[in-house]
This record gives structure tokens, C-alpha cells and sequence, in this order.
């Protein structure tokens, strides 16, 4: 950038205002917050919120005092101070990561394992221009807080589209009911009645419920399997009806219901109603088979025998008006969902699909198109309903982005917007036979609905559309760079996941992981991610059949593959795969499972010169850090 410097100070506001408020506050801060840029503690009592929160105050104090305002009259304090700490976290990491890359600089220093080419590192390190990102960044948060100020105050609500052939009315953004219920039941005494249930959760869920709803979001989606999710928003609704904050005829509510084996069509239909009394509504706008992942599931579905067809439970439940539209959940590889798409049994999808790959499904494909996009235009030439399952969590977790997506993304976007925005417009910028209708919003709490909330109302505009296309350019730029363009073609090109493979290996995602790293620097994701490899992969038994081995451990079809084996010879795995590419496969394989291996050498953070000690360790690149953490504190199933 060509700027003088009395324009650099003139544009400076925002910046000057963060930074002053920061030095307001370091010196009481713990080391910590010092020391690990916005590696803030997620425990519900910490003294890092409660800096973070004052740091947040007087920043909005000089650049949004509507928002301060309204936050202290709010009823809801305890969601004030949350979105508080969000903010806080926001402005810190910002000025951290900028600080930190100047001050890398002067030490002679640049990022590690080439991150960056020489062009972009100079321009990430000069001074006037780190300036000027910062500023636009803050900039772009204080017009999210005026937005937020305006959404709290009530009257927003979010665009909706036509659910393909169910004709409803869907908002683009949905709430999604796994992550504000008090228990996952899975072990220990389960929550079957109200009166186990801890108020402040309980309250908690409540609040959420009101707070979608007031902004439009009226599609709620849970699950059988969402262990004690279903009795509280029965409790939920039946509080909010009473007091006529809504009626049932204005909620898309939608269950899901998991299949096995042993069941037959009677028990199958007998669990549904079942969940119908738990939530308490005498009807389901839609109903969805809950982890249709294999091609058992598809034989259970619908030829299993003298069981009878799982479907017909379904089918029975509509012809009797207790259901209104059918679909199903999945997690599965490509060719399993196309399978069941095919069937034309299915009104609608639940899939994962984002902008950095399709879960489970990643790699999977054929030599045109990769992960789920041909079962995305698929389920439109079926005039499916088509309902994203994840973005911001399994499509990512962008609450928690690396430095370097933030990078990417900032100053026109957060990762949260982009991830959005490339679903919504996805018909426009990428297949217009493949559009996609809402995607859901995991809440844990009400401030996680306000990101989500505030991009689906930004999303109608020019401005929005502007800026995620200079984003996307510069995300594909750095594609190109990075992995190369033939590479961008034809990396999943022949790639088996544990469905082809005779060791169950999860070869696909693995290459995937290694492209998302090197992208994005989302290592905190691909560890993630990795770990149910590596947990797979301590279960497998070479001596059992592959058949034997899927099917003995209940979890695997949910997040299935093995992780790699430095011991194996994969020649076999890869004699799909172009010649060209199979050295890169395997170095691929050995990155990510030498970085994301709980079993591998050690990982430290990149340490400030002062810092640094000898080590065998992997020291973490600044980059592949987490810039800040969108959750405030732990989530009710999770503790």
C-alpha cells in the first residue's frame, strides 16, 4: 500500500483506540494472556474473561457506546458478558498477532516452514500496512457491533428460501439442539425427567430458543441421540407457548431418529412417537432417519426383511399426519448418499458440506468433483431440501480460526462470515444446479446465534457480496501457491477412504487435513479430526475381516478411518491413484499424522526469542495458532 503517514494516523481511530485500551488493562493482566495470544481459558470462573471484559468495555465505550448500553440494560446479563468477551477476545487477537509479526521482524526473523512467500512476508511485516489491516479489521468489528446493537433491540429477522420440495418457508440459518442440553446420557445416571434438570440450564435453553426465534431462526432441529435435548425443549416449548411468546404453528421442528439392526418397522415407529411426546407436539414438520451412513443402513431402510422397512415406520407416521416431510442425516461417504438421494425416498438432506471440505466425505469423489458436491446437485435435480450440517464446528471450527484464516479472510471478513457466505451463495459462485438452503447453528449459549445471525442479514447486500469474492480470490491465490494448481485438480483423484480400503485407512481425509493445513493453518481442526483416526485405529484387529471390524465398534460409521501406519506399505491403497501424485500422497500422510499424532513428538507453541529453549519438539508456527476462542465458557454437555 502507497499511504502517507498523516493518512495513516488520520484512518488510524480504531486502531489507536484498541491499543490504548489494551496498555489500560496489560498491566494487570496474567502472564498468560501475555504471553499465548488469546489462548483464553474456556472455565466458567477466569480471571482472563473477567481482564477480557473490561478491556472489551473501554473499548466500546470510544467506538460503540449503544452496544455498551444496551449490554448493561439487557436482561440477560450473563449473555452480555459473553458477548463482551467475544469482543475483547476479537480486538486482542488482533492487535496480538499484528504486534507479534512486527516484533518477528525486527528480531530478523520470518515465519516458519515457509508460510508465506518473500512478497507476502514483507507485506505482512511493514509496519504502515499492518497498521492499516488492523484498523480495517476493527473497523469491521465496530460495524458488527452496531449491527449487533440493532438485532438485540428486536424486529430483524433473518432471509428465508424455499425448502426444495417441502415448500416451507426456511430461515438460512437454523438452530441446531447439540450443545444446550445438560447431558449427552451416554453413561452415568441419564436425564428422563424435569425435576433432574439444573435451572440454570434449563434457563440457558430457554434463553436460547427465545433468542432464535426472535431473530427469525424458527427451524429447531434435534435428535434422539442429543441424549436429554428433546424432553428440555419439550419443557422449552410448553413454557413459551404458555406465555404466548410463539405458537407451534410458527416453528419448523424437526427430530432425527438413529436406526440399527435389531429394529423392526413397529419399534422404529414406536421410538418416534415416543420422541413426539418427549417434545411434546402432536406433529413433526420433519422427520429425518439419524446416521444413514453405510450400506447396511440402506438395507434396513428399506429391504429388511421380515423386520420390515424401516421407511414404512415413517411413511405410516405421515399417511397418519404425525409427519409432515421425510429425510435423512448422514455422515457417510459419497456414494452412500448418493445412493440414498437416488431412492427418491427422501424429501430433504442433512449432509456436511463447507468451504474447507465435506467431514468424513472429504476425498471421497470421482475425477470431476470431490467430497459431497455432485450429491449437492444431485438432491437439487431431485428438488431436495438441502440443510448443512456443521459449518462452523466439523466444517472447520472457524469460532476458534488459526491466525492465518484469519488473515485470509480479515479486513472484509471474519472466518464465521466466509464460511457463511460460501454456503449461501454457493448457486452463484460456484454451480448454479447446486444451491443450498440453511445451515445450522450449533448454540451453546444466545450469543453463539449473534455471528450467524448478523451475516445471514448482511448476506442480502452488495457490500457483503463484494467482499466475499475479494476474499475468495485471495483464498484461491493462496490455494494455487501453496498446493499448486494440478495439485488443486487432482489431489483426491483415486484416493480410497475406510469404505475402499481393506485396512479401513481414511487415506482421503488425511490428504485433506494436509491440504487444510498448509491452507489454512487449521492444525487445532486436523488434530481434532486425526484423533478419531488414531482412536479408530487402536480398535482395528488385522485379524478380523474389514466387515467384522466396522461393524464392532458402534462409533466408527459416525467418524470412521484409520489413521496412517508408518509400517505399511500403501502401493496397494494407492494403485488408484495418478503416478504423478502418489509420492505426494504419502508425504501428505506422514505430515499430517507427524503433526496431529497424539503419539508423535511433541508440539509447542512458537516462543518469543526470550522464550525459546532446545527442544526435540515441534515448535507450532504463530500462524497455525488459535487467534481467540468464540466460546466463553464450557458448554452444558460438555462439562
Amino acid at each position: 500500500m502507497n499511504r502517507s503517514k498523516s493518512l495513516l494516523l488520520s484512518e488510524a481511530a480504531f486502531f489507536d483506540v484498541a491499543a490504548s485500551s489494551l496498555t489500560d488493562h496489560e498491566h494487570t493482566a496474567p502472564k498468560r494472556l501475555q504471553k499465548k495470544f488469546s489462548s483464553f481459558d474456556l472455565t466458567e470462573k477466569s480471571d482472563d474473561n473477567d481482564k477480557i471484559v473490561e478491556f472489551a468495555k473501554s473499548f466500546l465505550a470510544k467506538t460503540c457506546p449503544n452496544l455498551l448500553t444496551l449490554l448493561a440494560s439487557h436482561p440477560d446479563q450473563r449473555s452480555s458478558h459473553d458477548r463482551l468477551v467475544k469482543i475483547g477476545r476479537n480486538v486482542n487477537a488482533t492487535l496480538r498477532y499484528g504486534e507479534e509479526v512486527i516484533a518477528r521482524k525486527k528480531r530478523g526473523e520470518s515465519a516458519m516452514i515457509e508460510i508465506w512467500s518473500a512478497d507476502e512476508e514483507e507485506e505482512l511485516t511493514n509496519e504502515m500496512d499492518r497498521q492499516m489491516k488492523t484498523e480495517g479489521s476493527l473497523k469491521r468489528l465496530v460495524k458488527e457491533c452496531e449491527d449487533l446493537a440493532e438485532l438485540l433491540k428486536g424486529g430483524k429477522k433473518v432471509p428465508t428460501v424455499r425448502f426444495g420440495r417441502t415448500n416451507l418457508q426456511m430461515p438460512i440459518v437454523t438452530l441446531g439442539c447439540m450443545r444446550f442440553q445438560q447431558s449427552w446420557n451416554r453413561g452415568g445416571k441419564p436425564i428422563i425427567s424435569a425435576d433432574q434438570l439444573e435451572k440454570e440450564c434449563q434457563d440457558n435453553l430457554v434463553d436460547i430458543i427465545r433468542q432464535a426465534i426472535s431473530c427469525g431462526v424458527n427451524h429447531i432441529e434435534t435428535a434422539l441421540g442429543y441424549g436429554s435435548s428433546e424432553l428440555q425443549i419439550g419443557l422449552a416449548l410448553k413454557e413459551l407457548f404458555n406465555e404466548g411468546f410463539c405458537k407451534r404453528e410458527d416453528l419448523i421442528i424437526q427430530t432425527k431418529g438413529f436406526i440399527s439392526s435389531s429394529m423392526t418397522k413397529a419399534s422404529y415407529k414406536s421410538q418416534i412417537i415416543m420422541q413426539m411426546e418427549k417434545l411434546g407436539v402432536s406433529y413433526l414438520d420433519l422427520f429425518s432417519v439419524h446416521g444413514f451412513n453405510t450400506d447396511d443402513h440402506y438395507d434396513w431402510v428399506f429391504n429388511h426383511g421380515d423386520k420390515g422397512n424401516l421407511i414404512d415406520a415413517a411413511r405410516e407416521l405421515r399417511e397418519e399426519g404425525k409427519i409432515r416431510w421425510i429425510g435423512f442425516s448422514t455422515h457417510g461417504p459419497s456414494h452412500v448418499i448418493k445412493r440414498a438421494i437416488e431412492s427418491n425416498a427422501f424429501d430433504y438432506v442433512n449432509l456436511h458440506y463447507h468451504f474447507m471440505g465435506s467431514y468424513t466425505a472429504s476425498g471421497d469423489g470421482g475425477k470431476t468433483f470431490e467430497g459431497n458436491l455432485d450429491n449437492i446437485r444431485l438432491a437439487h435435480k431431485h428438488d431436495m431440501g438441502v440443510f448443512i450440517i456443521s459449518p462452523y464446528d466439523k466444517g472447520g471450527r472457524v469460532y476458534a480460526p488459526s491466525h492465518l484464516t484469519r488473515e485470509l479472510t480479515l479486513p472484509d471478513l471474519e472466518p464465521m462470515e466466509y464460511a457463511s457466505f460460501w454456503l449461501w451463495y454457493h448457486d452463484k459462485h460456484l454451480d448454479e444446479n447446486a444451491p443450498i438452503h440453511t445451515i445450522v447453528c450449533g448454540a451453546g449459549r444466545p450469543s453463539d446465534l449473534d455471528q450467524p445471525c448478523l451475516a445471514a442479514l448482511r448476506s442480502v447486500t452488495e457490500e457483503a457480496k463484494e467482499d466475499f469474492a475479494v476474499v475468495s480470490r485471495r483464498i484461491k491465490a493462496r490455494k494455487e501457491r501453496v498446493l499448486g494448481k494440478d495439485w488443486l485438480k487432482s489431489w483426491h483423484v483415486g484416493l480410497p477412504n475406510y469404505s475402499h480400503s481393506e485396512r479401513g485407512s481414511q487415506i482421503g481425509n488425511m490428504v485433506w487435513l494436509y491440504n487444510v493445513i498448509k491452507v489454512y493453518g487449521m492444525l487445532d481442526f486436523a488434530k481434532d479430526r486425526y484423533s478419531t483416526l488414531i482412536g479408530n485405529s487402536k480398535h482395528w484387529d488385522h485379524n478380523k475381516s474389514w466387515k467384522e471390524n466396522v461393524t464392532s465398534n458402534p462409533g466408527f460409521n459416525w467418524m470412521p478411518g484409520c489413521a496412517y501406519d508408518p509400517a505399511f506399505d500403501y502401493s496397494s491403497e494407492l494403485k488408484n491413484v495418478p503416478e504423478e501424485n502418489v509420492q505426494s500422497v504419502l508425504k501428505a500422510m506422514k505430515f499430517v499424522h507427524e503433526w496431529c499424532s497424539q503419539h508423535g513428538s511433541g508440539v509447542v507453541m512458537e516462543a518469543r526469542a526470550d522464550e525459546k529453549k532446545e527442544c526435540d519438539a515441534k515448535i507450532i508456527p504463530l500462524e497455525w495458532q488459535c487467534a481467540y476462542d468464540m466460546r466463553p465458557w464450557t458448554a452444558f454437555p460438555e462439562r
